[in-house]
């Protein structure tokens, strides 16, 4: 190390993993163990974008037959082996329009 620089220790998400000590001065490095982190965060915390009827029903805070009344009317539903299925997209969607329509 030269003198005047510190050491940053990054913490992985695991302690399996052993802590990487990094240069500041090498930003290349610095740079990389940033993305690798974000992108496994990313990749443990991912919810499903289908949503079942009883997820999507909590989801919206209200029940499995409210919803089911609003499916395919008010709320885009996709049906896949039989089973109404929710794009978390469109109910996001559907929850910022009653917001400003009042629906």
């Amino acid at each position: 190390m030269f003198p005047g620089q510190r050491r940053l220790t990054y913490q992985f998400l695991s302690d399996s993993f052993p802590q990487i000590e990094v240069n500041p001065g090498n930003l290349f490095f610095e740079g990389l163990a940033e993305a690798i982190v974000s992108r496994l965060d990313r990749r443990l915390n991912s919810k499903p974008r289908l949503l079942e009827i009883e997820d999507a029903a909590s989801y919206m805070g209200m029940t499995a037959h409210a919803l089911r009344h609003k499916a395919g009317i008010e709320i885009p539903v996709v049906r896949i082996d039989n089973k109404l299925r929710f794009d978390r997209y469109d109910l996001d969607r559907y929850i910022d329009r009653a917001k400003r329509e009042g629906i």
